[in-house]
């Protein structure tokens, strides 16, 4: 789920000519529409700066709808306990509407916000209303109920049964019934991210493993056909990577990226910012989404190859907020990015 972007480059594949053929083009902020009903359209999201959060989630909140999932804290003061609410995430921001609409939206509003993108379809990452207003449900009667999990779905994979919940306030939902902490959950995907749904026990399900390999059949064909919009750059990047089977491969990929990781310090010695956040943003990117099913497992083996070049990739970018020739809202780009990074794939050898 690809999310980097400088103010003069975009990877989220669709450009300005794509927006207008698409979303058609409509004139810069100002006179917004008004929200209208959405009724069954579906939810997407996006990671916003957390300087920005407030000003993004209220223009957004003028033509769609948006959420975000908060916890309750308590804390003792002067002798009182004070509840607190605050953002699980605290870039996470979802949104409700037409995902073409919502990226013309951002475009024609933000530098360098976008939404989010499934990172084996390259599609915006959608959730259906119905699985959004359940997960709403939930997280207003009881926010602890739901977990945001470090590891990607298929981590969950080995030894547990694909099910479907089919009654309750969580009917549609499919993942894996886990005990975590003396509680059953249900660890599901929702919109490519990884969760934890805490008492569920009291649900009924129904087993899937012959539907889970049909979808599996499905998706594969679906990867096969997916014609991903990369820039040059990004496209010359994609061709070092290919499918991991043995310590040569991961030694011949981390000998190709290490090519990158000197361009992008160059790009940086000549002041050409953008292009060296590109460069190390996409690296990370690539690695995450390509290997998260793989990373670190025994039959591949050790992956130090691949965590120095994660680790170089991030010092880049570190270098750069650290940089006073760097404008901040390029830092704030590389901020939200490698939170995104971090969010996604913390399996990475990420220091923020």
């Amino acid at each position: 789920m690809s999310l980097y972007s400088t103010g003069t480059l975009t990877n989220v594949q669709m450009d300005k000519r794509d927006i207008e053929t698409e979303g058609g083009s409509a004139s810069r902020a100002g006179a917004l529409p008004q929200r209208k009903e959405r009724a069954n359209e579906a939810w997407h999201y996006l990671f916003v700066h957390y300087k920005k959060m407030d000003e993004v989630r209220n223009l957004l909140e003028k033509q769609f709808h948006t959420f975000v999932h908060k916890r309750i804290l308590y804390k003792r003061e002067n002798k009182q306990i004070k509840k607190e609410e605050s953002p699980t995430i605290a870039n996470l921001l979802f949104v409700q509407g037409n995902g073409i609409e919502i990226q013309t939206f951002l475009w024609q509003n933000f530098v360098g916000l976008y939404l989010v993108k499934d990172c084996s379809t390259k599609d915006i990452a959608t959730i259906s209303n119905a699985l959004m207003q359940s997960f709403m449900k939930i997280s207003e009667i009881d926010s602890t109920r739901i977990r945001f999990m470090p590891n990607p779905f298929d981590h969950y994979a080995t030894g547990n049964t694909l099910v479907r919940l089919t009654s309750g306030p969580l009917a549609g939902f499919e993942g894996y019934r886990i005990r975590i902490a003396r509680d059953k959950c249900l660890v599901t995907s929702f919109g490519g991210m990884t969760i934890a749904i805490g008492g569920i026990h009291r649900d009924s399900f129904e087993n899937m493993d012959e539907y889970v390999r049909l979808r599996r059949e499905q998706m594969q064909e679906r990867i096969s056909q997916a014609d991903a919009v990369l820039t040059p750059l990004q496209s010359e990047i994609d061709s070092c990577f290919f499918t991991l089977q043995n310590q040569l491969d991961i030694l011949s990929i981390a000998e190709r990226l290490n090519h990158w990781i000197i361009k992008a310090k160059s790009l940086k010695s000549i002041k050409d910012f953008d292009g060296a956040t590109e460069i190390a943003l996409f690296i990370l990117e690539e690695i995450g989404s390509r290997y998260q099913s793989i990373y670190g497992t025994p039959q591949i083996g050790d992956f130090k190859e691949l965590d120095i070049i994660c680790h170089a990739a991030n010092q880049v970018l570190k270098s750069l907020l650290e940089s006073d020739d760097v404008s901040e809202d390029l830092k704030e780009i590389i901020e939200t990015g490698q939170q995104s990074l971090v969010i996604r794939f913390p399996f990475l050898p990420i220091d923020l």
